[in-house]
Parts: structure tokens; sequence; C-alpha cells
């Protein structure tokens, strides 16, 4: 049975927010300075010149083979800019070390985690990794505290014994999800984390990362490909057409009909959300 996350009445514990030092808002994250990447004689990316301050949640736009997932991979330091830098807090991403990294960054992809015959805890566990010496010892030391607190909050606790190989998808999403948060990061990349969910999977998937982030000020980058979402959980999105930058702003700047028409081809109709006060989509016959 579907769950929203479960709300506290007290402030978030300590083992949560352990390994969050926030930086000034007036501070980038994360710098781009003239980004280009190709794969032989295709430039899939070129100009990118991009900002992210610590706590924002962006959404990364565009149509099919605009660039969304390249860029990603270069946030993530899986791939490799040919040219232009990128700055995480200040220092040049390819100066960090594999396991720095996976102390700043976490990587969540559409398909989250294979089926593989691991039990639901342990693959929690391996979201600690980064944070263990040589002997598997964890410097946190309420590391377990911190595990229990992801199921509870996940709804996971039911499942804590059974393999990911016996679950359906929408459960193993939870658990990557439940990993990411193990390994406390200070940015979390999203690469379409909601394409295989349904809807009800979606909007909980989305529910709990809002909750996250707006508790730990964690900094989420998304590549969203359903805009209606996107306008409702982001702060700001950046729009990729032909690997360079078209526009970047907050939802209502950027979901106007003349934006998407040129972005996406398609005859776009601008509605607002009878709850809250956002744009959404909707789609005329061409």
């Amino acid at each position: 049975m579907l769950k929203k996350w479960k709300k506290r009445s007290s402030a978030p514990s300590q083992s949560l927010t352990h390994s969050f030092a926030f930086a000034e808002h007036n501070s980038p994250l994360l710098q781009l300075n003239d980004i280009a990447k190709s794969y032989g004689a295709r430039t899939v990316l070129d100009n990118i010149n991009w900002s992210v301050q610590p706590g924002e949640c962006w959404g990364i736009v565009g149509p099919n083979g605009s660039g969304k997932t390249t860029l990603l991979q270069l946030l993530a330091g899986t791939e490799r800019a040919e040219r232009g830098n990128i700055l995480l807090q200040h220092r040049p991403l390819y100066q960090y070390s594999r396991r720095e990294l996976a102390r700043h960054t976490a990587v969540l992809g559409q398909e989250g985690l294979a089926p593989l015959h691991y039990p639901v805890k342990e693959v929690l566990a391996m979201g600690r990794y980064p944070y263990q010496n040589w002997l598997g010892h964890d410097q946190l030391e309420t590391s377990d505290q911190l595990l229990e607190e992801i199921m509870e909050r996940l709804d996971l606790k039911q499942l804590a014994d059974r393999p990911l190989d016996q679950l359906s998808g929408g459960q193993r999403q939870r658990v990557a999800f439940g990993k990411v948060m193990a390994q406390q990061p200070k940015l979390l990349l999203l690469d379409e984390p909601t394409t295989y969910l349904d809807i009800a999977y979606q909007v909980h998937f989305m529910e709990w990362l809002d909750t996250w982030r707006r508790e730990t000020g964690i900094t989420v980058i998304a590549v969203l490909h359903d805009l209606n979402l996107a306008a409702r959980y982001c702060d700001r999105l950046l729009a990729l057409q032909d690997g360079q930058m078209m526009m970047q702003g907050t939802p209502a700047q950027l979901m106007e009909e003349s934006v998407l028409k040129q972005l996406f081809r398609i005859r776009p109709a601008i509605v607002h959300h009878p709850d809250i006060d956002v744009p959404q989509l909707l789609l005329k016959r061409r």
C-alpha cells in the first residue's frame, strides 16, 4: 500500500542532516564555464555556462537528443568535457577522487536498481560506502539509526529482509532513493527518475524528494520529461535544445506557450494548477 512520507512533529534528526555544511547562498555550489562535449564528429553540448546555488532544485528539460543526460554525466564526473571547466564548491571537478566525489554527489537513474538478490537493508547500507574505512567501519556512529529512519520514512521496514529481485519496479525505486539518502550527499543528480513509475508513485517519489530537500538543504538537479512535474517541484528550469542552452528561469518564465512551441515543436496550452500557483501544460491537437 502506498503511503506518503511520514510527517514528524519534531525537527529532523541529526542523523538525517549530519553531513550538510551549507555554503552561503551567494556562493555557487556548481559553476559551469564554457562547457563543450563531443562524441566523434558530433557535438552534443556547446557553450554551456550555468551556475547552481546551494539548496536549489533544478529541472533540465528539452527534446530527445538535446544533451540532457550528457550534461548530467559531466556533472557526475563519469564523462569529461572537451572544453571549459566544472567547479564543485570552487574546486575543479576532475580534482576530486571517486570517494571524495561520492561524499558530495549521488546519482539516481531512471531504472534505479537492478533486480539483484540482495536484501533491501544491505542495499541501503551500500550508500554508506564513501564514509567507511578499509575495515568497513562507518565514521558516523549513528549510521544504523540513519538507516532505520530512512526505512521508516520510505515505508521500507516490512521489506527490509526481502531481496530486490522480489520487489516491484516502484518498490526498487524506493530502495534506490533510500540508498542515495543514506549516502547523505550535498548534490543529488536524477536522470528521469519517474519514467517507469505509475502516476501515484511519480507523485509520491517527488513528494519524498521535496520533503527531504526542504529538511536538509540538499541541492537537486533532475532531468525530467514531465514538464508538469518539473513545474510543480523545481525552483528553476534549464532548457536545452540541440546541445545548447535555450533558456533558464523559473517555471513560470519557461512554461510560456511561445517558448514551449519553439522548444518542442508542439501546440501547447498553459493553465494554472487549481491548488498551487504553478503553470501546467496541456496539448492541443496538431
